[in-house]
């Protein structure tokens, strides 16, 4: 069963290799204006292969339609990249990544086709590029998937939401659409600290051998819930006004709304 999917994975990535570069050309002649919008929804329908392939079936909860006009902020909480190809096929989405990923052979290649916009963590003084590049897709109407925790966790505890990432969509005033994800069952088995590490990768774990792993697993069931948007117009432009957001942003995807911040949503919704 596991080479089959990897057979499925690798001949399905290669098709959609050669779909997206003719995309890129299609769009360069025709000189459309909105590139990272259509590549987004292209990448849609590979991430729903991925899911089936994989056999991830998601429970949604809250308002996905919401997201169909373009131009949000996507964050969630961070497990490892299956959030991606879960999240990735739900909605279509441009993804933020680590500038690492942008060297790595092959995926390096394709993560660039996709639109990836990546983030050089370690060196604040690029991180402007990264927020310039994260607007500019915005402005565009595609949706950006982020994850503001900066590094995938076990699940025991959320890491505190990083603020820099966040001046994107401060500044193009955007939606943002907190998102959580709880993975619930491996096998029809409860996810516990005891089988979690076949479907979290984080830390110092491989991206291949913990990949394959996964492709031996018969079902991963997971919840998916959309909690009230963050409108970033009421938010100030500024350190002081990041860090507020990124604090309300960590408590809607924990799942604590006050009722008074519920009631003015619903009055603007």
């Amino acid at each position: 069963m596991r080479w089959t999917k990897l057979i499925a994975i690798v001949s399905l990535w290669l098709f959609f290799f050669v779909v997206l570069a003719l995309v890129h050309l299609w769009i360069s002649v025709l000189r459309l204006p909105n590139r990272w919008k259509i590549v987004s929804r292209c990448m849609r329908g590979f991430t729903r292969s991925m899911r089936a392939i994989i056999n991830i079936k998601v429970t949604v909860e809250g308002d996905a339609g919401q997201l169909g006009g373009g131009g949000y902020v996507i964050i969630s909480n961070h497990f490892g990249y299956l959030d991606g190809i879960i999240l990735g096929s739900l909605f279509p989405v441009i993804f933020v990544s680590k500038k690492e990923v942008k060297s790595w052979p092959l995926v390096g290649q394709w993560t660039t086709l996709c639109g990836t916009v990546f983030i050089n963590r370690q060196k604040k003084g690029l991180i402007p590029l990264a927020v310039t590049g994260i607007s500019h897709r915005l402005k565009q109407g595609a949706n950006i998937l982020l994850f503001p925790e900066g590094a995938a966790t076990n699940g025991e505890r959320m890491l505190p939401f990083q603020t820099a990432p966040l001046a994107a969509p401060l500044r193009s005033r955007a939606i943002i659409v907190p998102v959580t994800l709880a993975y619930e069952s491996i096998e029809e088995q409860p996810v516990s600290a005891a089988n979690r590490d076949l479907i979290y990768c984080y830390g110092g774990m491989a991206f291949g051998p913990h990949f394959l792993k996964l492709l031996t697993l018969r079902q991963v069931e997971v919840r998916v819930t959309i909690q009230p948007k963050v409108d970033c117009s009421r938010y100030q432009d500024n350190s002081a006004g990041r860090k507020r957001l990124a604090e309300d942003c960590y408590n809607r995807v924990l799942g604590r709304v006050s009722k008074k911040r519920l009631r003015a949503h619903f009055a603007e919704g």
